[in-house]
């Protein structure tokens, strides 16, 4: 819609979603009132009107999810009172205009998903009004600017996806307002700075799919305010700091695909807010599975799969009664699954297999395991009843016996239902 002053000057021009097609006509620099000039999700194709630099009062320019193509105007540095710039989601191509260092209040420069090149320019350090700063999913070379460390309110700073290559700067510690922090999908190379380890309003840490290596600083267990840490595929060694069990509001954690190595801290088993995923898979972890995972009630997702995992699982990971998927495979895991996993009402997925020979499954989940979508079996298939002794899965039908009252156990979710007979109602 059109909003005007009382003089019936434009005031903001907002035509979002409106299916409009063709290109933003030049004579929109006219409108020297405009204060929002928001044209976002529609088909608009062709570049961004040099003109629209004559909108020396325009606050928000939202063009995001268009088709528009060409440079960024250096034009848009006349706008000396912009607060938003939103071009992203558009096929912007060229490099990020050194121009834009020039704006004093910009509070929030968004310029995702397109195809811009070359390096992040330096003068992007003038903007101190700069609250997120977003290129990520561009084809952005060079490494981090050590400017960017001197934003004093910078609440996002999301470069991910890019081709950037260097080290994380440590002095990225001195942005002490950071709430998100994303340097995924780089090239990125060398340590994780333990200085991080002070950004305690962070709620967001994605390094993920980088060249990073050493080890993972235990001083991330200071960053008790993090949502989300993702740290998997790249080349990490060490153990996993026991201090990360200190993120008590922690509700992702992956650090899958590197190269950990040592034994599951039990104190992983305190991030009781850990809900969508805990992945540790494709590591080199080994001795047990601590029983203290069986805290996280919240857990969607468990994957402990490829690692040297050893001994029995854990009858405690029976109270994840949340849990919609649960991966063990290639492991050398050993002996029955415990009988408590028939409790987990909502798991989709179950992967046991290449694990120890004598892993098999109890009897008593042979009807739950064939409700799952997916299921692995481990190499013993079903134990039978009294003894530990596999039976090859596809041979053996459980059957209760005739002088025996049929109890079950069923519990039904919207996506299906799970019928556990009891073992004691089994006999050889």
């Amino acid at each position: 819609g059109v909003t005007c002053t009382g003089a019936g000057d434009v005031w903001i021009l907002d035509l979002s979603n409106n299916n409009l097609h063709g290109r933003i006509p030049p004579e929109i620099g006219n409108l020297v009132d405009l204060r929002q000039l928001l044209l976002y999700q529609n088909g608009l194709t062709g570049s961004i009107p040099t003109e629209i630099g004559n909108l020396a009062g325009l606050e928000v320019l939202n063009l995001f999810n268009n088709q528009l193509s060409g440079a960024i105007p250096a034009e848009l540095s006349n706008l000396r009172n912009l607060r938003t710039l939103y071009l992203f989601l558009n096929e912007l191509s060229g490099t990020i205009p050194a121009a834009l260092g020039t704006l004093p209040n910009l509070q929030e420069l968004v310029l995702s998903n397109n195809n811009l090149r070359g390096t992040i320019p330096a003068e992007l350090g003038n903007l101190t009004s700069l609250r997120r700063l977003v290129v990520g999913r561009n084809e952005l070379s060079g490494t981090i600017p050590l400017v960017l460390t001197t934003l004093p309110n910078l609440r996002e700073l999301n470069l991910y996806a890019n081709e950037l290559t260097g080290i994380i700067p440590p002095e990225l510690a001195r942005l002490t307002n950071l709430e998100g922090l994303f340097l995924d999908s780089n090239n990125l190379t060398g340590p994780i700075p333990p200085e991080l380890g002070s950004l305690t309003r962070l709620r967001r840490l994605i390094l993920s799919v980088n060249e990073l290596s050493g080890p993972i600083p235990p001083e991330l267990g200071n960053l008790t305010e993090l949502r989300e840490l993702n740290l998997n595929e790249n080349q990490l060694t060490g153990t996993i700091p026991p201090a990360l069990g200190k993120l008590t509001n922690l509700e992702r954690l992956f650090l899958y695909s590197n190269n950990l190595s040592g034994s599951i801290p039990p104190e992983l088993g305190n991030m009781i807010s850990l809900r969508q995923d805990l992945s540790l898979s494709d590591n080199n972890l080994s001795g047990t599975i601590p029983p203290e995972l069986g805290n996280l009630i919240n857990l969607e997702e468990l994957d402990l799969g490829s690692n040297h995992l050893s001994g029995a699982i854990p009858a405690e990971l029976g109270n994840l009664a949340n849990l919609e998927g649960l991966t063990l495979w290639h492991n050398n895991l050993s002996g029955p699954i415990p009988v408590e996993l028939g409790n987990l009402f909502n798991l989709a997925w179950l992967w046991m297999s290449d694990n120890a020979s004598d892993l098999c499954m109890p009897l008593a989940l042979q009807r739950f395991v064939g409700e799952l979508s997916s299921y692995l079996p481990p190499p013993g298939g079903f134990c039978s009843v009294n003894t530990a002794a596999a039976v090859p899965l596809g041979e053996f039908t459980a059957t209760p016996t005739d002088d025996a009252l049929t109890q079950t156990i069923q519990q039904e979710s919207e996506q299906q239902s799970h019928i556990i007979y009891l073992p004691s109602l089994f006999k050889e």
